[in-house]
């Protein structure tokens, strides 16, 4: 089947996944024009729709060698590049989400590096310098700061040192953006977010067409499935991989409280990552099989009718 293929990393099953891919993320210009989807403020249609098929598709493979370099995932596969990208089927013109949720993937690749480091000086300071960079233009990104902490926790390699380094990367960028609005007489227009309580917008599911409602019933099970396989056997992985998905699900919760237009996308890096632990370790093969297989299905049949 499908499923068994991508649990493999053979060149053809690479190949393969790359024109899916593409044909999956030029799905909608089959039936409709390019400007009538991919719209944003500041890029014109092209660029946008360039970066829809770019952006998605490198990060779902930047994910993937990220999540079995790091030992997340131990089996290698490719499994976790299809889910990440079948996850982002509603996603047309989220250019601002596209880019921000791709840069964190360095940030992440950094976080996950301090495992066995017992001074991981240089990797807090590159994480939250990264961060605050991105959130001098997102300002809300940098409500992400605490997971490296929370990674110095479950390393067990917190230090004062650390923390003081952590909080210097996460200042300076802020610092030299108004070093330089000061020496130019430029506004400094910088402001750490309001905290929020999150809002859990649903579908409302009596307007949704067929195809949405077949994607959402089918994403919304494969997920619920997800989690209760995580929770269920985490304590049967390995010593490394139960303390990143403990930083996954840090960085999952954190997101949930990031807002900006589309700023739900964020979420579909760690949600992928626990929906490919899923597939990959599920002792319910024939379920995991039937399961992809309609997930695939169902984001095609809901790209080709949007």
């Amino acid at each position: 089947m499908l499923l068994s293929q991508l649990k493999t990393t053979r060149s053809i099953t690479i190949i393969f996944y790359m024109l899916l891919a593409v044909l999956f993320c030029l799905l909608p210009i089959f039936q409709h024009a390019i400007d009538d989807f991919y719209s944003h403020a500041f890029f014109n249609s092209k660029t946008v729709f360039l970066l829809g098929i770019l952006l998605p598709i490198l990060q779902s493979v930047g994910l993937n060698n990220l999540i079995y370099e790091k030992d997340v995932i131990k089996k290698s596969s490719l499994v976790v590049a299809p889910v990440f990208l079948l996850l982002c089927t509603p996603s047309l013109s989220q250019a601002d989400a596209w880019l921000v949720s791709f840069l964190l993937i360095f940030y992440l690749n950094t976080v996950f590096a301090c495992f066995q480091k017992d001074k991981p000086f240089s990797l807090a300071f590159n994480a939250n310098f990264l961060l605050s960079v991105i959130a001098l233009f997102y300002t809300d990104v940098i409500l992400l700061s605490p997971l490296i902490l929370v990674a110095f926790l479950t390393y067990n390699n917190l230090t004062w040192r650390s923390f003081l380094i952590a909080i210097i990367g996460l200042a300076l960028p802020i610092l030299l953006y108004w070093i330089y609005t000061f020496l130019f007489d430029f506004a400094f227009n910088y402001s750490l977010p309001a905290y929020k309580l999150p809002t859990l917008n649903l579908p409302t599911f009596s307007k949704l067409a067929y195809a949405e409602l077949a994607w959402y019933i089918v994403t919304a099970t494969i997920i619920i499935l997800s989690f209760l396989e995580l929770f269920f056997w985490m304590y049967k992985k390995s010593i490394r991989s139960r303390k990143s998905f403990f930083i996954i699900l840090a960085y999952l919760l954190l997101l949930v409280f990031i807002n900006f237009d589309n700023s739900y996308f964020l979420t579909l890096t760690p949600i992928a990552v626990i929906v490919a632990n899923f597939f990959v370790y599920s002792k319910q093969t024939r379920l995991t099989e039937i399961l992809f297989f309609l997930f695939l299905i169902t984001s095609f049949y809901y790209r080709l009718s949007i």
